[in-house]
């Protein structure tokens, strides 16, 4: 029992880094593994159904609230928690979670949780914006079936590392800021102050917008796949096994380490292959995207500050438009932040291109994840051994 014990530690350590296709053996609990994007998603959907109830039906009618004081404070401050409660939510609900799995307990609540996500969420919205309560009713529970797929399929473990990964290196946020941004910025800035650019940003609609972001987004992927396939594959085939063994001294796998045998690697399945370059992508995906968001940040609020609406007028020949993001009114031109995400976007595809070509790049941004992923190998031979050889026992 206490070896069973063992082994299921050392698979949720796994799960833990990403890795789920490395364990042979079916996720449990998954009503509580998706605890976490349950509340996320139920918190995005409120607090948006707040404010889309009270922005007004019109830009005009938007601008006219935002004239009270009161009022911008409040709105404000929905947008904040929008940004942060979510996550911050999600955040708690997933340490919950890493101890009811140990405990292997948290159901109930987990139920709960559930059923307030199909029940209450869509009376909320239809109490708040008038939205009909039949569709939520269809809509909620389809949320939480794939919520279920992908926890079977081991998604939630992917995304929760990846997350986790992504988090540490944005902390790092003077050096992001200070290897990544000036050379973006010496090459955006001059282009934010050219007339064409705030032109096409004016002249394209915003699903078109979305249609360039999404183009440039899947150049930068498909790069990145291209690349740390090779990445994979040198690794699995460079890094031998004794690597890595004193970072596993410390965690569940130290039961496997005692007799400090070298262990034959076993070749890689498929579907663990494709775990390992989806936990690459993924992260540098993650990374990518917490630096577009701040370009595009920098860029609003640039603009805000640099760019009048004089001026705006005369580049794109008419009076700038209120900015709506998501469906949500911002107290911003349209133009402004149509031209900051095309800024936005285009620095991520320079950003993902650099973090695994240029070797400044790659030693702060790629190299830890890399070394992440010998340390998993190391730890997955061990592991396969252990279950090959308890049949013989």
């Amino acid at each position: 029992m206490a070896d069973e014990r063992g082994v299921e530690a050392v698979e949720q350590w796994f799960r833990r880094r990403g890795l789920p296709a490395v364990v042979r053996g079916r996720p449990a609990q998954l009503l509580v593994r998706i605890a976490p994007a349950v509340v996320f998603i139920a918190g995005w959907q409120v607090l948006t159904t707040l404010l889309s109830a009270v922005d007004g039906e019109t830009d005009a009618d938007f601008d006219r609230l935002m004239e009270s004081d009161l009022f911008a404070l409040g709105y404000g401050g929905l947008l904040l928690g929008l940004v942060v409660l979510p996550g911050l939510g999600s955040w708690f609900t997933a340490r919950w979670v890493r101890r009811k799995l140990v405990e292997r307990d948290g159901t109930r609540p987990a139920a709960v949780m559930a059923a307030g996500f199909v029940a209450c969420v869509p009376v909320v919205d239809a109490v708040v914006d008038d939205d009909p309560v039949v569709l939520g009713l269809l809509i909620q529970p389809a949320i939480l079936a794939g919520l279920f797929a992908a926890a079977f399929a081991g998604a939630g473990s992917i995304v929760g590392w990846a997350l986790r990964a992504a988090y540490r290196q944005t902390r790092r946020l003077g050096e992001l800021t200070s290897r990544a941004l000036p050379l973006l910025l010496l090459f955006t800035v001059f282009g934010f102050f050219t007339a064409e650019i705030w032109q096409v940003g004016a002249a394209l609609p915003r699903q078109r917008m979305w249609l360039v972001v999404g183009l440039l987004a899947v150049v930068a992927v498909v790069f990145l796949l291209a690349m740390l396939k090779d990445e994979v594959t040198r690794l699995t085939r460079s890094r031998t096994a004794p690597i890595g063994l004193d970072k596993l001294r410390e965690t569940p796998l130290a039961g496997f380490l005692a007799d400090d045998v070298a262990v034959e690697r076993l070749p890689l399945t498929k579907l663990e292959r494709a775990n390992m370059v989806l936990v690459l992508v993924l992260t540098q995906v993650l990374q990518t995207f917490a630096l577009a968001t701040l370009v595009f940040v920098f860029f609003v609020v640039f603009g805000i500050v640099a760019v009048q609406h004089a001026v705006i007028k005369a580049w794109v020949g008419h009076d700038p438009a209120g900015g709506t993001l998501f469906g949500i009114h911002l107290p911003v031109p349209q133009e402004l932040l149509q031209v900051s995400l095309f800024i936005a976007a285009f620095s991520g595809l320079y950003f993902a291109a650099s973090t695994v070509t240029d070797p400044k790049y790659r030693s702060a941004f790629f190299d830890p994840l890399a070394d992440h992923l010998a340390v998993s190998l190391v730890a997955r031979d061990r592991y396969l051994a252990h279950l090959l050889a308890e049949p013989a026992r």
